[in-house]
């Protein structure tokens, strides 16, 4: 045993048994340490030697094992912004003015402006750029090559910044699976898979190839559990073509209930085929026309349905507390073209809906027109008085906005407005924006309306108002929600002005 071994085991023995029962020698001269002198007490001593022991332990240990070398960043071809605009994005970035939906706007602004300057994110502020995008997918998908070089490095060190780094040019975050084909492979495994994933397959393979999807459901449509053919039936829903049509019609007679069934309601949304045509003639034969002066539009019950009637849907069902006549009435308008109303009256849709007084009817019709998101249909519907959820919506823009423009000037908006409000592009028209901001300062509607509009507003109301906007500010009591609304929207404009300067 060594002096320096034989130091610590009796240091350690007298730490163990304590300084009053032992002395602790002093460490030897190997060490090179001064001896600490019979004045110094025991317990210092051993003090004194305990933490010489501990310096001498980590002097001593290993290194760890040096990590790879990473490579550096590539070189920048992209110069930094100017300090003014990197100000301002660390202020939207750390302590941003505006509220959350204006701030990433504006984020947006900040960036399509940098990629159209050619200029790149200063270094220090790519961590939390990066980190706020990918958590705001319209941000990812503005980055552009703003990061440089640099950003991209960076997003490839970190995985959770790893989805930034997949597109060399960093235009967006990885792509959603659901937007995305499966693997070229997946034709071989696709019929083994439980339902629940065999039916993501096939949504995903319709939206990327929709012809192999297609081929591979029918080649594989008797091997299949029912309930996995009825929900890839349903999945036809969404853009459905005349190409889906021989599927469809294989569906009608399925043995399976629930296939039979999808397969109308997604036959419902292609009036122009073989089905949709045994629907109108079927409907045809139900419409009558009486009158001279004031015509009107009655519409008759079917008689019980064939053999031909039955595949098409038209059954019986239990327990919905409908008719069955009724219920194959709207069945078969459901099913058949829109065209069949006005060829029957000779007259246009407006006209037609005011002839017809048959409820039931019009609320199938009213249904179809919906599911099918008709806009000619939709306008005709609101011009003979019919409004329905869900109408307006369908209406051509111009149409859109005057019909949202009229109803803002009640002394309720209704909640319908505001839904629409929220899906309107932005920012608004002049003459929308002017009828927002008169609803606002109504006594009637101003606070409620901004509980709703209010987060919109930074976005949606047009720079070009900016005086209006602030009439209405001084209008308005203090500390009201709509008040604050519009000052945000002022700021938010002002802030919007300093980043066009900044990039000049």
């Amino acid at each position: 045993m060594s002096a320096l071994d034989a130091w610590l085991a009796d240091l350690r023995a007298t730490a163990l048994i304590g300084s009053g029962r032992r002395d602790p020698d002093d460490p030897p001269a190997v060490v090179g340490v001064a001896r600490l002198g019979l004045d110094v007490s025991r317990e210092e001593r051993l003090l004194d030697g305990a933490a010489l022991a501990d310096v001498l332990g980590r002097a001593g240990s290993r290194l760890p094992a040096a990590a790879p070398l990473i490579d550096p960043a590539a070189a920048e071809t992209r110069a930094v912004v100017s300090p003014e605009a990197a100000r301002l994005l660390l202020l939207l970035l750390t302590q941003p003015p505006v509220s959350k939906v204006a701030r990433d706007d504006l984020l947006v602004q900040w960036l399509d402006h940098a990629d159209a300057a050619g200029q790149r994110v200063p270094p220090l502020l790519l961590p939390p750029l990066l980190t706020h995008a990918v958590a705001h997918r319209e941000v990812a998908a503005a980055l552009g090559e703003t990061p440089g070089e640099r950003g991209r490095w960076l997003a490839g060190l970190n995985p959770e910044w790893s989805s930034l780094a997949v597109r060399p040019e960093m235009a967006a975050a990885v792509p959603d699976t659901a937007q995305t084909g499966p693997a070229d492979d997946w034709t071989a495994t696709w019929p083994q898979l439980p339902t629940a994933e065999a039916v993501a397959v096939f949504e995903r393979a319709r939206d990327a190839r929709p012809d192999a999807a297609r081929a591979l459901l029918q080649d594989q449509w008797d091997s299949l559990p029912a309930r996995t053919r009825a929900e890839c039936v349903r999945r036809l829903t969404v853009a459905v073509t005349p190409a889906d049509e021989p599927l469809l019609e294989r569906a009608l007679d399925d043995r399976s209930k629930t296939v039979r069934e999808s397969a109308y309601a997604v036959l419902d949304l292609l009036p122009t085929s073989a089905r949709g045509q045994r629907m109108a003639a079927r409907l045809r034969d139900l419409l009558r026309t009486h009158g001279t002066v004031r015509r009107s539009l009655e519409v008759d019950v079917p008689d019980d349905p064939d053999a031909a009637g039955e595949r098409d849907g038209l059954v019986r069902r239990s327990g919905d507390g409908v008719q069955p006549r009724t219920r194959w009435l709207e069945s078969i308008i459901r099913g058949a073209p829109l065209s069949v109303w006005t060829d029957v009256t000779g007259r246009s849709a407006t006209a037609t809906l005011r002839m017809l007084n048959d409820q039931s009817a019009l609320n199938a019709l009213c249904a179809t027109v919906l599911a099918r998101a008709d806009a000619g249909w939709a306008s005709a519907l609101l011009a003979s008085g019919v409004d329905r959820p869900g109408i307006v919506a369908l209406l051509p823009d111009d149409e859109r906005r005057s019909v949202l423009t009229a109803r803002l000037g009640a002394k309720t908006v209704p909640h319908e407005v505001r839904e629409l409000l929220a899906r309107e592009p932005r920012p608004w028209g002049d003459g929308l924006a002017r009828a927002v901001l008169r609803a606002l300062t109504r006594s009637t509607t101003g606070e409620p309306f901004a509980y709703t509009v209010g987060p919109l507003l930074p976005t949606a109301l047009p720079t070009s108002l900016g005086k209006e906007i602030e009439q209405a500010v001084n209008r308005l009591p203090p500390g009201s929600r709509a008040r604050r609304a519009l000052s945000d929207t002022l700021q938010t404009h002002a802030f919007r002005n300093s980043l066009s300067e900044a990039f000049r």
